[in-house]
């Protein structure tokens, strides 16, 4: 029997992207009576929600206009056995998508999660590229390795691009958003607790409590259409920083952050990234290795993010306390 899904999407004046992310569901080979899509509106003032509409939404007012807020409301509304975490930026890649998420948890009742590479779109800007190469951002990327050594060391294969493996809560996989598939069984009662819940905590914390086998297809694809210039970086990480993390740390599940040799990596990861010849020379062995030359972007946005945060650190109070309690080890 298939598994009916629940596209949760947090939206804000996404006009731009919003059409292309809900065709790419409808698209879809899956039963569309099956396809659940629920759209939280955070004070749009563009054309996001009208456009929306001809794709069949279910709308729900987001007040508190922060994404995290959103998908607590989503997920409240939802009734999809699996909830899909999506974002207005968001594409999915082929008309067999849902397909390909649904398989694992057909084929193994014990799977909670099913999750998939973000790529960059054909006619997405070059730092764009550069995001598809690191996956995330370029502090995660140097900190948080997991998922390589997970896939080097899965003790499932199936269907030839899908691993299936248990995740330790001490080894975090950074996974939240962006097509993160997972069954709603499981995760409800986690996105519904009071406070900020950031979607990587919501993930974590699922891992905590026992449900900790997931999967990673290869080829379940989808396209992040994240930023188109450096300053769009920049400004996210401001805002993340300030907003998300800053703002929220007592309230928030962080084990996926501040792991037992969150420290070391930590100084490591303020040497090389502060120093142009250790993140120039690494970005030219990679350039070389993968023949990209998008990896050129690697040590300017290393220096920048760590710049961002450095200062946002030294000019708040909240930052300087964050950093003292970091110091302590009580955090």
């Amino acid at each position: 029997m298939q598994p009916t899904f629940s596209f949760i999407i947090p939206v804000f004046n996404a006009q731009m992207h919003i059409r292309t992310c809900l065709a790419s569901i409808r698209a879809q080979d899956y039963p569309q009576d099956k396809v659940e899509v629920i759209l939280l509106d955070g004070g749009c003032t563009d054309s996001t929600i009208d456009t929306a509409r001809q794709f069949e939404p279910k709308v729900f007012p987001n007040p508190k206009k922060l994404a995290e807020y959103g998908l607590q409301v989503g997920i409240k509304h939802a009734h999809g056995d699996l909830v899909v975490i999506f974002a207005a930026d968001n594409e999915l890649h082929s008309k067999d998508w849902l397909t390909k998420a649904a398989r694992p948890f057909s084929e193994d009742h014990e799977c909670s999660a099913v999750w998939g590479p973000l790529k960059s779109g054909l006619n997405d800007p070059p730092i764009n590229k550069y995001f598809e190469l690191i996956q995330s951002d370029p502090m995660t990327f140097f900190m948080n390795k997991n998922i390589s050594s997970y896939l080097n060391d899965a003790a499932t294969r199936i269907r030839g691009s899908a691993f299936i493996f248990k995740v330790d809560p001490h080894k975090p996989l950074v996974w939240g958003a962006n097509g993160l598939v997972l069954k709603r069984e499981l995760i409800s009662p986690i996105w519904a607790q009071h406070g900020y819940l950031g979607d990587n905590d919501a993930f974590q914390q699922m891992i905590e409590q026992g449900n900790n086998k997931v999967a990673y297809i290869m080829d379940l694809i989808t396209y992040h259409h994240h930023v188109g210039k450096v300053n769009d970086w920049v400004g996210k990480w401001k805002r993340n920083f300030s907003q998300h993390f800053l703002d929220k740390l007592d309230t928030r599940n962080t084990n996926w952050v501040f792991v037992d040799n969150f420290r070391a990596r930590l100084i490591l990861w303020l040497i090389y990234s502060t120093n142009p010849i250790l993140s120039g020379s690494h970005a030219v062995y990679l350039s070389i290795r993968d023949r990209n030359i998008f990896w050129f972007y690697h040590p300017l946005l290393c220096f920048l993010q760590t710049f961002v945060y450095t200062y946002i650190i030294l000019a708040t109070p909240k930052g300087r306390d964050t950093m003292l309690r970091i110091a302590k080890g009580a955090v």
